[in-house]
C-alpha cells in the first residue's frame, strides 16, 4: 500500500514539476474532435488555464464526483442526444483524467467537461425504460438514487382509417409498432403511455405486448386527424392512417320540395365548417349536388335545392372526414306540383256540392291506395280542405260543400307542394223539391230549395219547357221558393231549372227531376 501511494504521489509532483517548468496546461481536443483509433472513448475538456504555483501548492487529490441534477432526464432508445450534468468534482487537479458518465451500465462515449461543477455527456442507446446514471472517477462513483434517465421509445401504431362520430367515444384497436408496450396491464401503466388524436387527448389501454385500444375522443368540426403516442411525454410518429370525423345532418326545413328545385332549405347539424365551399358536390341531395349553398355556422348550412324526380332523397354533407351518415332526419321528399285536367269535365261545378271526380296531371296519385296514402294528396278549395278519395292513378273524388260564390279556386296538394289553382265557375242548382209529380193538369204547389249565388233574385223557373210562377221566401242560404205547377201537354219527367241573379242558367241535378203523370 505504501508503495501505491508513493508512486501516485510521484506521479502528481512529475505533473506538477512540468506545468511549472512551462510545459502548460494538459488540452484535450474540442467536442468535434475525436479518437480515431478504434475501441477508444471519445473524450474532451474544456481548456483550463495554466496553474499557479499558488493553486499547485493547495491541490486535492481526486474526489469523488457528486452528482446533483441533469437535465433532460428522458429521450429516445436510439440516444445520441446530450445531457447536462450539474454537481461538482468533475476536474481533478493536475490530471487529464476525463470523469466516466454510465447510463445504467452503458458509458458515454463522448463527455465534455464544461468546469469542476458542470458538463455535458451523449446519451448511448438503450432500451425503454428508467436507468440510474453516475459519474465516476478514480476515487470513486456518484451516489444519487434520483439521478436516473427515462428511455422512450418512438412507438407508432398501424391501422386502417377509422370514420369516428364527432361527439367522440368511438374505439378501434391498433398494433403497434417501434417496440413492445409491456406483456401485462400492470407493465403498460408503468410505461405511462398516452395517445393523441388529432392533437386532443384521448384514452388508451393495453391490448397485449404489441396492440392498444384506442378510445376517440370528441372533435370540434369534421376532417380527419392522425393519432400518436406518447411515452412518459416523448412522442412517437404520426399515424400515416387517418381518424375520419364525418359531419352530422340531423335535420332539413322544409322537409318536402318541389320536383322543380329552386328551394332555399335549412341544414342543421355539427361539423359544417369542414365543408369544402368550392366544391358543390360537398352538399348532395340524393347525390346531386346542391345548385348553391352557404356554410353559416358549424351547425348550420343553406342550400338551394336541384331539380329530381318525385320521390325522397337523402340530403349529405361532405367534408374531409368523409360523407355524413344516412338519417330519418336528414332527407328531403321531392313532390311534384300536380294540377287539374279540365279538358273533359270542364271549369263547372255544381253550387249544391257533393261527390266530384276530379282528374289530376303533372303526376300521378300512386299505383294504389296504400301509395296514394304515401302521396299524401290532398285538395283545397281556397282556404278549405276537401275530403278526398283516391280512385286511379290520375282520379280522385272529392266532397265538394254548398257552394254561395259565382267562382271558386281548387288547388291540388303533394304534401305541402301546392299545384297551380284551377278557377271553376260555379252553376245554381235546385238541391230539392218538395213533391216530385204532378197530373198533366198541374196545379200543385212545390216548394223548390236552390244553391248558387244571388239565388235570392232566381227568375225564370221552368218546369221542363213550362213556364212556373214562383214566389221566394227566407234570405241568403235558406231561402226558397213556393211554386205552382204549371200544367203540360205530355206526360214523363222533366227538369226544373231556374236563372240566378247573375244571370246564370241553372244546371241540371237529380234533384231537380220532376215527373208529370197522364192519371188522375
Amino acid at each position: 500500500m505504501a508503495n501505491t501511494l508513493t508512486a501516485r504521489r510521484a506521479t502528481t509532483l512529475a505533473a506538477v514539476a512540468a506545468v511549472v517548468a512551462g510545459a502548460g496546461a494538459v488540452t484535450i481536443a474540442s467536442p468535434g474532435a475525436a479518437y480515431s483509433a478504434a475501441g477508444h472513448r471519445r473524450v474532451t475538456l474544456a481548456a483550463t488555464p495554466t496553474p499557479t504555483p499558488t493553486s499547485l501548492s493547495t491541490a486535492a487529490a481526486a474526489a469523488v464526483p457528486v452528482l446533483a441534477s441533469l437535465t433532460p432526464t428522458a429521450g429516445t432508445v436510439d440516444g445520441g442526444g446530450y445531457v447536462t450534468i450539474l454537481g461538482s468534482g468533475f476536474i481533478t487537479q493536475g490530471s487529464s483524467d476525463v470523469p466516466t458518465v454510465s447510463f445504467g451500465d452503458v458509458p458515454s462515449e463522448t463527455v465534455r467537461v464544461l468546469t469542476d461543477a458542470k458538463l455535458v455527456a451523449q446519451v448511448p442507446a438503450g432500451t425503454a425504460g428508467t436507468v440510474k446514471v453516475t459519474v465516476s472517477n478514480a476515487a470513486g462513483k456518484s451516489i444519487n438514487p434520483n439521478a436516473t434517465y427515462a428511455y422512450r421509445s418512438a412507438l407508432g401504431l398501424t391501422f386502417n382509417d377509422v370514420t369516428a362520430r364527432l361527439a367522440g367515444g368511438t374505439a378501434f384497436t391498433a398494433e403497434v409498432t417501434g417496440d413492445t408496450v409491456g406483456s401485462t396491464a400492470k407493465a403498460f401503466a408503468a410505461l405511462k403511455i398516452t395517445v393523441k388524436v388529432g392533437g386532443v387527448a384521448g384514452t388508451v389501454t393495453w391490448v397485449d405486448a404489441t396492440h392498444v385500444k384506442i378510445n376517440i375522443p370528441a372533435a370540434g368540426t369534421s376532417g380527419s386527424a392522425t393519432v400518436q403516442l406518447f411515452q412518459d411525454g416523448y412522442a412517437g410518429p404520426e399515424s400515416t392512417a387517418k381518424v375520419l370525423y364525418p359531419a352530422v345532418v340531423g335535420a332539413v326545413a322544409p322537409a318536402k320540395v318541389s320536383t322543380d328545385g329552386g328551394v332555399t332549405v335549412k341544414i342543421t347539424g355539427l361539423g359544417f365548417l369542414g365543408v369544402d365551399t368550392t366544391d358543390p358536390a360537398s352538399v348532395t341531395f340524393g347525390g346531386d349536388p346542391a345548385t348553391s349553398f352557404e356554410v353559416v355556422s358549424n351547425t348550420v348550412i343553406t342550400a338551394v335545392t336541384p331539380a329530381r324526380a318525385n320521390g325522397t332523397a337523402a340530403v349529405a354533407v361532405t367534408t374531409k372526414g368523409g360523407t355524413s351518415a344516412e338519417a330519418t332526419g336528414a332527407k328531403v321528399a321531392y313532390r311534384s306540383a300536380l294540377t287539374l285536367d279540365t279538358s273533359v269535365s270542364g271549369t263547372q261545378l255544381p253550387a249544391g256540392g257533393g261527390p266530384y271526380l276530379l282528374t289530376i296531371s303533372g303526376g300521378t296519385l300512386g299505383a294504389d291506395v296504400k301509395a296514394y296514402a304515401a302521396e299524401a294528396v290532398s285538395v283545397q278549395m281556397g282556404k278549405t280542405k276537401l275530403g278526398a278519395t283516391y280512385v286511379d292513378p290520375t282520379h280522385m273524388r272529392v266532397t265538394l260543400p254548398t257552394i254561395t260564390a259565382a267562382s271558386v279556386d281548387l288547388t291540388v296538394l303533394h304534401d305541402t307542394i301546392a299545384g297551380t289553382p284551377t278557377t271553376f265557375t260555379v252553376a245554381p242548382v235546385v238541391t230539392a223539391l218538395s213533391i216530385a209529380a204532378d197530373t198533366l193538369a198541374g196545379g200543385k204547389k212545390v216548394v223548390v230549395k236552390v244553391a248558387g249565388a244571388e239565388v235570392a233574385a232566381a227568375t225564370d223557373f221552368k218546369f221542363g219547357e213550362n213556364a212556373a210562377t214562383c214566389t221566394s221566401s227566407g234570405t241568403g242560404t235558406a231561402v226558397v221558393f213556393t211554386c205552382v205547377v204549371p200544367p203540360a201537354t205530355q206526360a214523363g219527367p222533366v227538369a226544373v231549372t231556374f236563372t240566378s241573379g247573375t244571370g246564370t242558367a241553372s244546371r241540371y241535378t237529380a234533384a231537380a227531376t220532376f215527373s208529370y203523370t197522364d192519371i188522375d
